[in-house]
This record gives structure tokens, sequence and C-alpha cells, in this order.
């Protein structure tokens, strides 16, 4: 049997729900999509035949670039982590442990899954995500390259009722890490989870929730140690789920006001799965929403402007019922060039996800051109190089399509998009 996670969860496998687009309600514009596109595929290795898929990017030069994710097809189960380096001219697998396989699960389920990078130098790189064994739910994973190898780091243990993981990770110096994610509490309540590497060791720091039944961080960016973000989502019984954005000012986290375009319906939700800090009044999250009562879902960008969260119109692919647009990663050259990746599924594609990139201006989002490989792609992450052009988007292709029950790729192969002129 495969191992549960919460459901609010999406930085690893994204369960799609097939939807039409809310047009009339967000008055959200839909692009032409021209046949040519700034991105280009980069070849990218695929270890396991039986799936890869990559779920971040993130580079310290142009010749220096990290994507992380996990080995095996549309199940956790026996998943092995998942670590490419790219030198400027291919990327290359590199070894990386799995603390999830053990001997003693030799014949039962075990899972590593890597979600989310972060480079520091390129001797110093994190990535994190979690990992499980055959007697353990889902706990934290952090691995740091030190130039060698990668090493398994331990985090600090946490309440075994239930699971936890690590969906995102922001650093900011050798000594200044933060990732986050989620953590069960004593009643099985769902709480965030932030947790912080001072050089020596991992250690929780305490963070607020918005309710007392679940609360899930899936993504975290800052302009400074003392000017940090974290969104995600918050889940209470019988009412829409909630977008959630947290704020650090170098001395508490506290929960901050974020919009919520639809708030009826059974199964609606409002999700926030990354963001990107640019300055103090300069902070964009993205993700998507699903309206329960039409059923439909589409892409959800909000904006910080240093006073209050505000949603940003943004276009969607397709105009028939069915249709689904979900934005996973946003990342910025700078506040009036930002990237945002995802992917779509819409009648005209029989629904088979495509991918899906969005480009701000500074003042519209517009959906760019983008290549595909196979029958159905998608987009999981997103980097953009400061100070240069240079933009990666990874996830996966599958020449065998989509799964039409989950929405999961078919035997995924990795995917990586890259443009030095972003």
């Amino acid at each position: 049997m495969m191992k549960k996670f919460p459901i609010q969860w999406h930085n690893c496998q994204k369960i799609v729900l097939r939807s039409a687009l809310l047009l009339v309600a967000f008055g959200l514009p839909v692009s032409s999509v021209a046949q040519t596109s700034i991105f280009s595929i980069q070849n990218s290795p695929s270890p396991n035949p039986v799936g890869n898929t990559l779920n971040a990017v993130a580079a310290v030069s142009a010749s220096d670039a990290w994507a992380v994710g996990y080995k095996n097809d549309n199940n956790l189960n026996d998943s092995r982590t998942l670590t490419m380096h790219w030198d400027g001219t291919n990327w290359t697998v590199i070894p990386s442990p799995n603390p999830g396989s053990t001997p003693a699960c030799r014949n039962s389920n075990t899972g590593n899954v890597l979600t989310a990078v972060a480079a520091v130098a390129s001797d110093d790189v994190w990535a994190v995500g979690f990992s499980f064994t055959c007697s353990t739910d889902l706990v934290p994973m952090a691995m740091h390259w030190d130039g060698a190898m990668w090493n398994v780091v331990p985090t600090p243990a946490l309440r075994t009722n239930d699971n936890s993981a690590f969906n995102g990770i922001a650093a900011f110096a050798s000594d200044n890490i933060y990732a986050v994610g989620y953590q069960p509490a004593a009643n099985g309540a769902v709480l965030t989870l932030i947790e912080h590497w001072d050089g020596n060791s991992w250690k929780v720091v305490a963070s607020p929730n918005a309710n007392n039944t679940g609360n899930v961080l899936f993504a975290i960016s800052g302009t400074s140690p003392t000017d940090i973000w974290a969104v995600g989502d918050k889940v209470a019984p019988n009412v829409a789920v909630k977008t959630l954005t947290l704020h650090f000012d170098g001395t508490a986290w506290k929960v901050v006001p974020s919009p919520n375009p639809v708030l009826t319906g059974f199964l609606t939700a409002n999700e926030l799965l990354s963001v990107q800090a640019v300055s103090a009044n300069d902070v964009t999250a993205v993700g998507r929403v699903r309206d329960g009562n039409a059923l439909d879902t589409v892409t959800l960008v909000e904006h910080w402007n240093g006073t209050q969260w505000k949603v940003i119109p943004s276009p969607n692919q397709g105009q028939a019922v069915g249709d689904f647009n979900s934005l996973q990663s946003v990342a910025a050259i700078s506040g009036t060039d930002l990237y945002a990746v995802g992917f779509f599924a819409t009648a005209a594609t029989n629904g088979q996800q495509e991918t899906l990139v969005e480009h701000f201006d500074g003042h519209t989002w517009t959906i760019i051109p983008s290549p595909t490989k196979a029958l159905a792609q998608q987009l999981n992450g997103a980097f953009a190089l400061p100070d240069t052009g240079n933009v990666w988007g990874v996830g996966a292709f599958a020449q065998n399509g989509t799964d039409p029950e989950t929405g999961f790729l078919i035997i995924p192969r990795t995917l990586v998009l890259f443009t030095p002129i972003g």
C-alpha cells in the first residue's frame, strides 16, 4: 500500500483535478501561444527505467546548477532521491543517499523524495524533502553537498503520530538556512514546520498556525534574514481551503492575512505553492484556485506591496469545461521580469498535461511559449540566476501520457527547460 500524506501536499506528486476556467468570476485573460519559444530543452538523464521526476532547481552560476527530485513511477513507494548537476555543458546524475532505505525494509515499502534545493556556493548546497521506512511515517530529510559528495544531515525528531516533511528551503548564508513544511500535532492536526540551520545543527523554530486543524507550508523566500516569507494553505472541516502566508522580521514569525478568491463550495481550495521575494514591498506568490461550485481550477498570483497581499490577474490555457491550470513555482530576474511555471490540461490536449510558462513584465502576466517533448509533460520548479537572464524550469515528461484517473505522468522522464535571455 502506498504511504499516506496530507492531501494538501503537492510539491512532489501533483494530483490533477480536471477543471474548467473561472474566466467570468476572475476576469482572467487567456493568452494565445505563439510557435516559437525563448526556452529550449536541455538534455537530461533519467537513470531509472520506471520513472524520474525533478521537483526543484537552483544555481550558483551559469555553469553550476543543481536539480533534485526522485526516481520512481507514480507512487512514492520504493522511491529514491535524484540529484543532477549542470556544469555548463551537461546534466549529470550525482549519487545521493536514501535514508529511508534500510535492510529491515528490504521487502517492504520505503521512500526518499527531494522537494527543494538551495545553493550557497559550489561546495555548499542543500536539498530537502522527506523519507520513510516500513516502520515509520514520512519524516523530514535534509542533505548537504560539500563539493565532493551528498551527506544526510540529521534533523530534530518530531512527533511520530503522523507524517511530516520539508517542502521548501531558502539559504542566506552557510550558517543561516531555513526549511519549511508541515508536522503533526498531539491531537492529529497538521501544523506548520520551520527549521533553521545555524552552521552546526538543524533546530525547530517556533512558527504560528492560522487554525488548529491543518496548516502546511510549501515554499519560502526572503530578501534578507530579517525579511522572509513562507506560503502554503490552511485546512479546516467543511470550509474552503484558504491561502496561508507567514512573515519573519528577524525576531518572530507571524501570520499575515492573504486573499482567497473563492470561499464557497465543496472541495474549494485556494493554494499558494511558491513565493519569490524581490524587495520588502515586492513579493509574489503563485499557485491555483479550485472552485468547488464550478469544479474548475485556474492559476493564482498574489502580490505583496509592503502593506497587503492582493490577487493579480493571471492567464490560463483553454476555455472548455474540464480544463486545468496550475502554477507550481515562481522565479525573478527583477521585480519587472518574473517567470512562473506549471502545467495545464485542456479539452484541446485531450486531458494530457502540457508545460505552462507565464511571464510578468512589470505590468501584466502573459503566457509565453514553452517547448514540448512528448505526449505529456509538467514543470514543477523554476530558478532565475541573479544578475543574468538565465532561467531554468524543471519537471518531467511522459511518452505514454497522463494517467486519466490519477493525473500522474506515466513512466516520467526528467525535463529541463532553459533560457539565457529571460
